[in-house]
């Protein structure tokens, strides 16, 4: 009696483990039917079979990919001087008190982006602007790209910082139209583009075209 009552013990311990079983087996493949059924994919895994990730890693965390294929215009009118930038990546910030240009916020990085016009107070030609310019921005030995003409000094460099620091400034008679930027090193890939869209738009009221201002 004994015996027979303890295999009935036995039996029904083992009745319980096999139907837990089955119960977590079913469970499984119900999250899984699911989570395909509702297009939930890890991103990794994402990555791995080969279907684009809508987000990407910028600065240690996530974020939108902007797309910078849209662009619109910034006219000021005080030194009448006009840029296009990728109004996807770039937002205008409010113009200064004195109007002489404006900020440009970004979306994925701490670049400091402007626009700005100005007067030639110092009575400088090309060249003297050119170095002075690349005496404040840029440490010693460390210039990339120069370049001054009648009607414009451009440049890029490496600042003191380690930030990459590119002005462009469009020259008509004592007016200067500038466009600038200054960007951590790392992330050169991303603004280089950028960069030359508005740099190859800038144009200054009746002084050199986009296309000549090169």
């Amino acid at each position: 009696m004994f015996f027979g009552k303890k295999a009935w013990v036995i039996g029904v311990a083992l009745l319980l483990v096999v139907s837990g079983i089955a119960i977590y087996t079913m469970s499984i493949s119900f999250d899984h039917s699911s989570r395909a059924t509702h297009g939930i994919v890890h991103p990794q895994k994402a990555l791995r079979a080969g279907v684009p990730s809508p987000v990407t890693e910028v600065n240690g965390s996530t974020r939108a990919v902007p797309s910078s294929s849209s662009t619109a215009t910034y006219h000021n009118v005080r030194f009448d001087f006009a840029v296009d930038y990728p109004d996807k990546l770039l937002l205008p910030g409010q113009e200064a008190d004195d109007g002489d240009g404006l900020r440009f916020a970004s979306n994925v990085d701490d670049a400091d982006i402007r626009a700005y016009g100005s007067y030639n107070a110092l009575e400088q030609s090309p060249a003297e602007m050119l170095q002075w310019n690349l005496k404040e921005d840029c440490a010693k030995g460390k210039v990339t790209y120069k370049v001054s003409k009648p009607d414009l000094v451009a440049y890029s460099c490496l600042s003191p910082e380690g930030r990459i620091v590119y002005e462009k400034i469009i020259i008509h008679a004592d007016t200067l139209a500038t466009v600038r930027f200054d960007y951590a090193a790392h992330e050169q890939a991303r603004w280089s583009s950028v960069i030359k869209q508005m740099a190859d738009s800038l144009r200054l009221g009746p002084g050199p075209t986009a296309s000549d201002a090169q």
